[in-house]
C-alpha cells in the first residue's frame, strides 16, 4: 500500500531552485533512503513533507490525503513523526519526562493544573523506552547522556505520536558504527512490527546499503537515480557526484585484513612475534606503546584533568603531536574526545595538568590568545557567521603567514587556494552561511580555520554529516597539510576516515587514554576495536 506520494515537488529560495520537480512514492513497511551531496536538497525535501517549508509547486499526499502546505502540527496529527539531524530533546528533563511530554502532547493534555505531568502516561513512556533500549536510563537527565543515547530518546519521542510515516534526518550522525547499526536495525524492526514507513537521509553509506530497501539520489535539487542499494551503488553518475571512490566506507574487517602485512607475522599488531597485545589476567587488549614519531614536538599534554563545572570528564590525559604528523583521538560517544579538544583550545578549564604548544605553556590561557599562537580549531558545531557570505566568513578569519622557529615558511592558505581544495565552496562564495546545508557549513568551518594559517589544527569530527566525496576531499586536504609540515589532532569516530590520514592514534575510554599506537595497528587489532570503539 502506497503511504506517501510526492509529485513534482519544487522549492525556490530567491533565484535558487533548491528542489526541482522531484517525484517518488513510499509504501508501508518500507525504509527509503534519500541520499546525495551536501546542498542537494535533502533537508529541504524533508521540510516540505513535514510542513516546515511550503513548496513552491508540487503535491504531497499521505495515504491519499493532500498535506501540501499544512503546518507541522497538523501533519504530525495525521501520523507523520520526525527526528532531526541535531537531536532535539529537553536537556534539563529526564529521559522519561521527555517521552511523557511527547505522549501528553499527542493526547493534547500538556497542561493540567491539578495533576503533575511527571505522573502521567508513565507506564506507556517506559514501554517506549524499553523498545529503544533506554528504560534503564529513564531517570537520567538528557544532558548527561552520550549522543547515541540521545538519538534513541529522540526516536522514542517520535514514536510517542504513533506515526504511520517517520522522517529521520541523518539519524545516526555522531554515533559509533555499532550504535549506528543497532539503531537502524531497531528502526527496521519497528517498521515491520508497526507497518509504518520510514524516509531517512544519511551520509553513512554502510548504514544506507545495509538497512534501506530502496534509495533515491538527489543532486542539485534533481532526482538523478533511484533503485535498490546494488543498483545505486553501481550507478556511474552517483559514484561521480556523491560516492567518490568509496574508500571512506570500506568494510573495516577487510581494511584490517589488508593491513596484516605491516608487522610481517600476520597478526597485525606491529610487534613481529605473532602475539596479541593482551593482559593475560583479564584477557583485555593492553595499550600499545607508540613508536617515537619523527619531528619536533608542537603539542605536549601532561596529566590533563578537566570537565564541565563539577562534572569531571578527563582523568590524566597524556598525549603529544609532532610536526608533520596526523594524530587521531578516538573513542565512543561520551568518552571525552570533544572535551579534550575544547580544553586544549582554552574553551574549557583544565583543573590539573599542563599544555605546552610551540614552546609556550598555554594552560589556562583564553582561546583567542591560543589561536594567535597558531593553534587552529574546527568545532563540531560549525559556528559560522550565518548572516555573512562564504567569502566574508573566510576574510574575517585571515591571519598573516607564519614561519617555523628555524625561519622556514609554515603552511599558508588563502581564499583562492581553499576554493580550489573545496570547489563546491567556490560556487557558494556569495551565499550567506545561514542558507547553506549542514555539510556545506562544515566545509566552510574547515576552510575558515585554515585561513588563520595554523601550525596545528584541532579537528573535531570533521567527517560528520558530509557526503562521502566531501570526506575524501577533506582527507586530501589533511594529507596536503601534512605534506607541508603542518599537523592535525583529529577527534573522530569514523575509523575508515582516520585510517586514510592518521599516523598514530590515541583511544579514550571514560576520560582516560586506554590505547595508543600506530594507526595501522589499531585498524588491524579487532579486539581493541571491538572493546573501545564498538567496531
Amino acid at each position: 500500500m502506497t503511504l506517501l506520494q510526492v509529485t513534482g515537488l519544487s522549492r525556490d529560495f530567491g533565484g535558487v531552485r533548491a528542489v526541482d520537480g522531484i517525484s517518488f512514492d513510499l509504501r508501508a513497511g518500507e525504509m527509503l533512503a534519500l541520499i546525495g551531496p551536501n546542498g542537494a536538497g535533502k533537508s529541504t525535501t524533508f521540510n516540505m513533507i513535514g510542513g516546515q517549508l511550503r513548496p513552491s509547486s508540487g503535491q504531497v499526499l499521505l495515504d491519499g490525503r493532500a498535506i501540501t502546505g499544512l503546518p507541522p502540527r497538523a501533519i504530525a496529527r495525521l501520523g507523520v513523526g520526525r527526528t532531526f539531524q541535531v537531536a532535539a530533546t529537553f536537556a534539563a528533563m529526564t529521559v522519561l519526562e521527555n517521552v511523557q511530554m511527547a505522549l501528553l502532547a499527542h493526547d493534547r493534555k500538556v497542561f493540567r493544573a491539578w495533576r503533575p505531568a511527571r505522573v502521567a502516561r508513565r507506564a506507556e513512556a517506559l514501554a517506549l523506552l524499553e523498545q529503544v533500549g533506554m528504560q534503564g536510563q529513564a531517570a537520567r537527565p538528557c544532558s548527561e547522556l552520550a549522543y547515541g543515547d540521545v538519538k534513541r530518546v529522540e526516536l522514542a519521542v517520535a514514536l510517542a505520536g504513533a506515526p504511520r510515516l517517520l522522517l529521520m534526518d541523518e539519524p545516526t550522525a555522531g554515533m559509533a558504527p555499532a550504535e549506528r547499526h543497532a539503531l537502524m536495525a531497531l528502526t527496521q524492526r519497528l517498521v515491520r512490527e508497526r507497518d509504518m514507513a520510514v524516509l531517512f537521509t544519511e551520509h553513512s553509506m554502510d548504514v544506507v546499503f545495509t538497512h534501506a530497501d530502496r534509495l533515491l539520489v538527489l543532486a542539485r535539487g534533481k532526482l538523478i537515480a533511484q533503485g535498490t542499494p546494488a543498483q545505486v551503488r553501481d550507478d556511474a553518475q552517483v559514484q561521480a557526484v556523491y560516492l567518490g571512490s568509496a574508500a571512506t566506507f570500506t568494510d573495516v574487517e577487510t581494511e584490517g585484513r589488508s593491513l596484516k602485512h605491516v608487522d610481517g607475522d600476520g597478526d597485525g599488531d606491529g610487534d613481529g612475534d605473532g602475539s596479541k597485545h593482551a593482559d593475560p589476567s583479564t584477557n583485555r587488549p593492553r595499550p600499545i606503546s607508540s613508536p617515537e614519531p619523527a619531528g619536533e614536538t608542537l603539542l605536549h599534554v601532561q596529566d590533563l584533568h578537566g570537565g564541565y563545572g563539577a562534572a569531571r570528564i578527563l582523568f590524566g590525559i597524556d598525549l603529544e603531536v609532532r610536526r608533520g604528523e596526523v594524530v587521531a583521538l578516538m573513542g565512543r560517544n561520551g568518552a571525552g574526545k570533544s572535551t579534550t579538544i575544547k580544553t586544549l583550545m582554552g574553551l574549557l578549564p583544565a583543573t590539573r595538568g599542563r599544555i605546552d604548544f610551540m614552546g609556550h605553556d598555554i594552560t589556562g590561557r583564553p582561546a583567542h590568545r591560543i589561536a594567535r599562537l597558531g593553534l587552529g580549531y574546527v568545532p563540531e558545531e560549525r559556528r559560522i557567521f550565518t548572516d555573512l557570505t562564504v567569502a566574508e566568513n573566510l576574510a574575517l578569519a585571515r591571519q598573516a603567514p607564519r614561519a617555523w622557529p628555524d625561519g622556514t615558511a609554515a603552511p599558508s592558505w588563502d581564499a583562492e587556494r581553499l576554493y580550489a581544495q573545496f570547489p563546491h565552496l567556490a560556487s557558494l562564495r556569495d551565499r550567506a552561511g545561514g542558507q547553506m546545508s549542514g555539510g556545506e557549513q562544515q566545509m566552510l568551518t574547515v576552510a575558515r580555520t585554515l585561513m588563520g594559517n595554523p601550525y596545528l589544527v584541532l579537528l573535531d569530527e570533521p567527517s560528520e554529516g558530509v557526503a562521502p566525496v566531501v570526506v575524501e576531499q577533506m582527507a586530501a586536504m589533511i594529507l596536503a597539510l601534512k605534506r607541508q609540515g603542518a599537523s592535525i589532532l583529529l577527534s573522530e569516530q569514523n575509523l575508515h576516515f582516520s585510517a586514510l590520514v592518521a599516523d598514530r592514534a590515541y583511544v579514550l575510554d571514560q576520560g582516560r587514554i586506554c590505547y595508543r599506537g600506530d594507526m595501522r595497528q589499531l585498524v588491524a587489532d579487532a579486539d581493541a576495536r571491538r572493546m573501545w570503539l564498538g567496531i
